[in-house]
């Protein structure tokens, strides 16, 4: 007979006996985890996540730095110390400036996910997120964005921003009366403007010559450049939408013979996506990308160059009366084109777009989308 003893050692083979006994030791672990919260000021918390962006974010403007400074190797290394204060004291500022304790989590983990999102995608495509720039992400539809996210994408964010997230709303903020939250404020307000003007005075040779050099470099400055290109392109916009254009062509008119034309002209003018000549089928590329105009009896042109490499440059100089040798965006955008001149001599115009806009060109002139095209 078996006694009481055996019968329950013989027992625990079910997976119900394997489990409980992991619940068991990881429910402490977790219970000490969720109960952790510690109790920190608004602005320390500022500084860890400035601290954060500092050595996460900014690693491409760091290494160019270096790259195009090149010093010795412990001048180097003292150049990369002094750039890493110089940039947590940039968004140590930021934050003070722009967040108070009532609003400090929203704002934080928007510009958390923001900042790992443009880094992201400036190490992906190599792209720099300067105002001109930032006006194509705000003019971007969301056929256009979805075509940028994938998987991988999404795998960096939440790898990357999952931690400061976790922490920033894992920490209570400590509560002060105003006059003790005013002082403490400008304290840390005076003592990261200390820090950012010591820095940038320490690194000031090194600095100045790089970015007289290499001035897109401090657009790689994350998320301050997201802050200050997206400021310059709202505020643009705004300009754009409250000042009249500039009148282009106003005494243009049709001649008598185009008058005596008893039948209508009608010219297609098709403006096609950013294309680079070197990879251009026409052009004599060794692959040929244009099969279907290269069938057709068209006329190529190989020297032509547009102002920009992205559309909201390039196709607003492309109507402009101002071209490529005298580029000058603040004109381009407070002129008409050269629809609106055509459309007042008295030539029926209409814009057919079917991705993001025509930039301005067509505004005020009759447009369709192409879900509206038969």
């Amino acid at each position: 007979m078996h006694d009481a003893t055996s019968t329950a050692t013989a027992e625990p083979t079910t997976s119900a006996g394997i489990v409980r006994p992991l619940r068991a030791g990881l429910q402490p672990w977790f219970s000490r985890w969720y109960q952790w919260r510690p109790e920190l000021g608004t602005e320390v918390v500022a500084a860890l996540i400035a601290l954060w962006w500092s050595v996460s974010v900014n690693l491409r403007f760091l290494r160019a730095m270096v790259v195009h400074a090149e010093l010795a190797p412990v001048a180097e290394l003292a150049l990369l110390v002094v750039l890493v204060l110089a940039i947590w004291a940039t968004h140590l500022l930021l934050l003070l400036v722009t967040c108070a304790r009532r609003w400090m989590r929203p704002v934080a983990s928007l510009l958390i996910v923001a900042a790992v999102l443009v880094d992201a995608f400036a190490r992906r495509y190599g792209v720099v997120l300067d105002p001109a720039m930032m006006r194509n992400v705000l003019h971007t539809h969301a056929a256009e964005a979805t075509e940028l996210l994938s998987l991988s994408l999404l795998g960096t964010v939440s790898l990357h921003a999952a931690l400061p997230l976790v922490v920033l709303w894992r920490v209570r903020l400590t509560a002060r009366r105003w006059p003790a939250a005013l002082v403490a404020r400008l304290g840390w307000l005076l003592a990261a403007l200390v820090v950012l003007v010591g820095a940038l005075l320490v690194a000031y040779q090194p600095l100045a010559s790089t970015m007289r050099l290499n001035r897109d470099l401090r657009y790689l400055v994350t998320p301050a450049n997201l802050v200050w290109s997206g400021s310059v392109a709202v505020m643009g916009q705004a300009r754009e939408v409250t000042q009249p254009r500039k009148v282009t062509g106003a005494d243009a008119a049709f001649t008598p013979a185009a008058l005596a034309r008893t039948r209508p002209l009608l010219v297609v003018l098709v403006v096609g996506e950013t294309a680079r000549a070197a990879n251009w089928g026409l052009n004599g590329y060794s692959r040929q990308t244009t099969p279907q105009l290269a069938a057709r009896s068209v006329l190529n042109f190989p020297d032509t160059t547009s102002c920009g490499t992205h559309t909201e440059a390039s196709l607003p100089c492309m109507f402009a009366p101002v071209g490529r040798r005298d580029y000058d965006e603040a004109r381009i955008r407070g002129s008409e084109s050269l629809l609106h001149m055509l459309a007042r001599a008295g030539v029926s115009v209409q814009w057919r777009d079917n991705q993001s806009g025509c930039k301005g060109v067509c505004d005020g002139l009759p447009q369709k989308q192409a879900h509206e095209l038969p």
